[in-house]
């Protein structure tokens, strides 16, 4: 009974006519469906096998057209593509018949020995080896492109010596190296550091797959980061491993920078010194930062969850809630500084900025960032109350208060300046080189000295009085009171300035001094003059009381008594006229 093995076409290329009827005889014996074809020649082969697709080639090496069986059986081969070619042969020379192998055909049999089995067995195994050989090649062919076109650099080595074996196009790319440089290379060429862990990883692993990352050196010599994947094959014979190279530089440097921001983020957020919160919209805390503990006194997990306004000072609730009117008009606003209750029941003084982040899935919330702003409120307000006492004794005093800024060459005047000099906003100067030159002409020199001992002789207290050009051309005699404040180094930064209009008072003390003046001629004119003409007079009346019955002329003495009295009594009139015109 024949078997049913499939239906098979088979192309017979046998000159003989006897010998064709026997293999087709063998042939319809063991299969139920069968296709054949008779090709006489190598002519009418060709014509077959260019026209039609068989299963099997089955061939005589004797024909009339082409007597080289060599030439015969390569050219049937190139016909026949892949399809299998059985020989037919009358040599009984086994070395010939396997010289026949090594061409290329799938099998050869001694016509004087087929049958119908061997026959179908040889066309057979034929078929399923051609089907296994193309498979076979498929794979390597797929294997091959993977290989070349592999975006990530792959190659094989040579797993005792580990020489370079084969290698993709993408390493090539990525280390710079041409095919030909690799061949000439083991993997040990590309190794930056840990010569020996890596020697030991081979080493461990022989037969094993492993995994491990390695730095490589690139033709111009750039430092590579590699994780590398090795798995060991046979490649054409040899005992080789195939790897994987996955170029992970650009990976680490990423890392690298996500946890420098990372900890860039723990030290902005968890160990710095302003409180960051995230709040929900019902305003209640859903994080809050470390630093709540060292501002508030109380650990983040107690505040998480509790509302915020319960934290803020009554008094300034209806700040807040009117400035969170905002949310979801802006981004960012700046809340009013408010107080916040802490662990000990005092108040702490805050400034918040608030981000809405409620469209962020990372957030969810709103995020105020507070700074803890206690101390400077107090010094603000020390600072307050320091500048109110002395706006108050501004306003209670009509001295001229200074301030001189040395490095800005500034000057900073109280109101007292319009009413003392007359000055108004537009006419004012405040450099010193202004102040100069309202300075009397006669008065400058001394006043420059006197200044320039700031600086020389580290002088703190200055005391000078001094003549100052007003706004109508007159000039004020002035007081002028300064202070000098030093910076870190002990040199002069700031003079703060009082001066006081002593114009009534100098005028005072000038008329004074006049009048003495008057009063020291007098007192002159009285202790010379008047004693001179006094004497005589004096004299004269000695001469005629003593001896007046002695005397001669008589009437010469007592005109010269007249003329010497005329004279006293012009001296006299001279200083009443003095006297009169002081006062």
């Amino acid at each position: 009974m024949k078997r049913k093995t499939g239906q098979l076409k088979i192309l017979v290329i046998e000159d003989n006519p006897g010998d064709f009827i026997l293999i087709e005889d063998y042939l319809s014996e063991e299969h139920a469906s069968l296709e054949i074809k008779h090709a006489k020649n190598f002519k009418d082969a060709i014509e077959f096998l260019y026209s039609t697709v068989f299963d099997t080639v089955i061939l005589d090496l004797s024909l009339p057209d082409i007597k080289s069986p060599e030439v015969l059986v390569k050219e049937v081969l190139a016909l026949a593509n892949a399809t299998p070619v059985v020989v037919l042969t009358g040599y009984a020379n086994k070395d010939y018949g396997m010289k026949t192998l090594s061409w290329g055909v799938s099998d050869y049999l001694l016509k004087d020995e087929i049958n119908a089995s061997n026959l179908s067995k040889s066309i057979h195994y034929s078929i399923e080896r051609s089907r296994v050989q193309r498979q076979l090649y498929e794979s390597e062919e797929k294997y091959r492109t993977l290989f070349e076109s592999s975006p990530l650099p792959m190659w094989v080595l040579d797993r005792n010596t580990l020489e370079f074996l084969s290698v993709n196009q993408a390493a090539i790319n990525l280390y710079g190296y041409s095919r030909e440089e690799f061949m000439q290379m083991t993997v040990r060429d590309l190794w930056v550091e840990d010569e020996d862990r890596i020697e030991r990883t081979v080493e461990n692993n022989f037969h094993d797959f492993f995994v491990i990352n390695v730095k490589h050196f690139t033709k111009a010599g750039k430092v590579l980061h590699i994780a590398v994947q090795s798995n060991p094959i046979m490649f054409g014979g040899r005992e080789a491993r195939v790897t994987l190279a996955h170029d992970i530089t650009e990976k680490l440097k990423a890392e690298e920078k996500l946890r420098h921001s990372q900890q860039r983020f723990k030290a902005l957020v968890q160990d710095g010194s302003d409180v960051i919160s995230i709040i929900d919209e019902n305003f209640h805390y859903s994080y809050i930062s470390p630093s709540a503990k060292n501002i508030l006194g109380v650990s983040p997990e107690k505040l998480e969850g509790t509302n915020v306004f319960q934290f803020i000072h009554k008094e300034d609730r209806p700040l807040i809630e009117d400035k969170i009117k905002f949310i979801g008009k802006v981004k960012s606003y700046q809340l009013p500084s408010y107080r916040h209750q802490d662990v000990a029941g005092n108040w702490r003084w805050l400034e918040t900025i608030i981000s809405d982040l409620r469209d962020d899935p990372a957030v969810n919330g709103l995020v105020a960032n507070s700074r803890d702003i206690t101390r400077f409120k107090l010094q603000e307000k020390e600072l307050r109350e320091s500048l109110e006492r002395y706006d108050i004794v501004a306003k209670a005093t009509t001295d001229l208060i200074t301030d001189y800024d040395i490095e800005k060459d500034s000057f900073q005047f109280s109101n007292a300046i319009y009413d003392i000099f007359g000055y108004s906003p537009k006419e004012l100067d405040v450099s010193r080189s202004w102040w100069k030159q309202k300075l009397h002409p006669d008065d400058y020199q001394r006043v420059i000295n006197a200044t320039s001992e700031i600086f020389t002789n580290h002088k703190k207290l200055l005391n000078i009085e001094y003549r100052f050009k007003c706004a109508d051309g007159n000039y004020k005699y002035i007081l002028d009171r300064s202070y000098v404040i030093t910076d870190a180094n002990n040199k002069p930064s700031r003079i703060i300035g009082s001066i006081q209009d002593i114009t009534e008072r100098r005028q005072y003390i000038n008329a004074i001094e006049r009048s003495n003046e008057r009063l020291r001629e007098i007192a002159w004119t009285q202790s010379h003059v008047v004693r001179a003409p006094l004497a005589r007079i004096m004299g004269l009346i000695d001469l005629l009381k003593n001896q007046r019955n002695n005397l001669d002329n008589i009437d010469e003495v007592i005109d010269n008594i007249l003329n010497s009295s005329e004279e006293l009594d012009k001296v006299i009139r001279k200083i009443t006229n003095k006297t009169e015109e002081e006062l």
